[in-house]
């Protein structure tokens, strides 16, 4: 074999490695993105089993919250916040009540659905999530909520709300509505920007998140989180 024959041979051989590098990697992302998106479902599930009879949703402690590791979530600090409680319920395991992408135990707390509504509703946050994650996200699990808030403030180790419960019926923002369609004419879809409210219990808060309405949402960085609310 010359050296010619043996350049091509090693110049097929790493084309097919890095190939091989990136479906690996795809497919660990996909599975991160699926992994995540059942844990907060599972959490959703939680939320209600444990606070939803009574109607009175525990306040977050994001900080607190962010601070947690695998020994404290079960120790007195885990348990001061409401993803430790529900651990402590043996609603979730830790494995569920966490984020694989950033690393950090989901901040969860209580949500207003109106003035008179007062800790009625619940939210989960998800941090440090860049903008595809971010996108993955919305589109996922978004139209399952009555609320859906992207903000930029909130990378691993840190979360967007912290000790007060989130206005579930807030004003949209960061939303172009969508145009109906008319005749053989098709509609435009509802499109997201950046980071906002783009869902809630506010009047014409119904926003259909779609994929093309997601594309301009959400942040070029890792500090963006999404915030996941119902009654």
């Amino acid at each position: 074999m010359t050296l010619l024959e043996i350049i091509i041979v090693l110049g097929i051989i790493g084309t097919i490695a890095a190939g091989v590098v990136i479906l690996a990697q795809r497919a660990y992302d996909s599975k991160a993105m699926t992994d995540l998106t059942t844990n907060v479902n599972t959490i959703r599930t939680a939320m209600k089993d444990a606070y939803g009879s009574t109607g009175i949703y525990p306040l977050p402690a994001g900080t607190a919250t962010a601070a947690l590791n695998d020994q404290t979530i079960n120790e007195a600090a885990g348990q001061a916040t409401p993803i430790g409680k529900l651990i402590a319920l043996g609603k979730l395991s830790a494995d569920e009540a966490k984020n694989n992408i950033s690393n950090d135990f989901i901040s969860a707390g209580a949500g207003n659905i109106s003035t008179n509504g007062v800790q009625k509703g619940y939210f989960i946050e998800i941090n440090g999530l860049n903008a595809q994650q971010c996108r993955n996200v919305l589109l996922q699990a978004g139209n399952s909520f009555d609320y859906v808030e992207v903000t930029n403030d909130a990378p691993a180790g840190s979360y967007h709300y912290n000790n007060t419960p989130v206005a579930l019926d807030a004003t949209l923002t960061g939303v172009t509505p969508a145009a109906p369609g008319a005749g053989t004419t098709p509609g435009t879809p509802a499109l997201l920007t950046g980071d906002g409210i783009f869902r809630s219990l506010a009047t014409d808060g119904n926003t259909l998140i779609t994929a093309d309405g997601v594309i301009t949402a959400c942040n070029d960085d890792s500090s963006n989180s999404v915030v996941l609310g119902s009654r």
